[in-house]
């Protein structure tokens, strides 16, 4: 099954100059962990996320809620295509230690976000990541 199928909620982004309270507001609005970091100007390239956890970094180190994102985001975003198998997500996630991955399409530009608790609460990913992980083992005893 590819990542892109289980997107099940629009991709959520925020400029990189606003402000922390401004994403953390966001992030509260829409019940999620992550926000997909932008270029404030009209392209909007993807340059970072920022999640719960950068927030509450970024407040225990002595940054004010008006600190832009640009400051507090991760810089380093792990993605997958959409067209990749979401047990290729499911093992970013684990290999990163992270809970989220951004989607991007072939030219790189981010179409979603996928969570852990997205493949979870999918019966059919876990299947999927099952029959991917049976073909790596049996593949390899060849």
């Amino acid at each position: 099954m590819n990542v892109s199928r289980i997107l099940t909620r629009p991709m959520v982004t925020i400029p990189a100059g606003d402000s922390v309270l401004a994403a953390a507001k966001l992030l509260v609005q829409h019940n999620i962990g992550l926000l997909v970091v932008t270029e404030t100007d009209a392209d909007g390239k993807l340059v970072g996320v920022i999640s719960e956890r950068d927030i509450i970094r970024a407040i225990a180190s002595g940054r004010t809620i008006e600190t832009p994102v640009i400051e507090v985001c991760t810089r380093t975003v792990v993605t997958v295509r959409g067209s990749s198998d979401v047990a290729e997500a499911a093992k970013a996630m684990n290999r990163h230690g992270i809970r989220h991955v951004v989607v991007v399409d072939d030219g790189g530009k981010p179409i979603g976000v996928v969570s852990m608790r997205d493949l979870v609460g999918e019966r059919a990913t876990l299947t999927a990541i099952l029959q991917s992980s049976e073909k790596e083992i049996f593949h390899g005893a060849d």
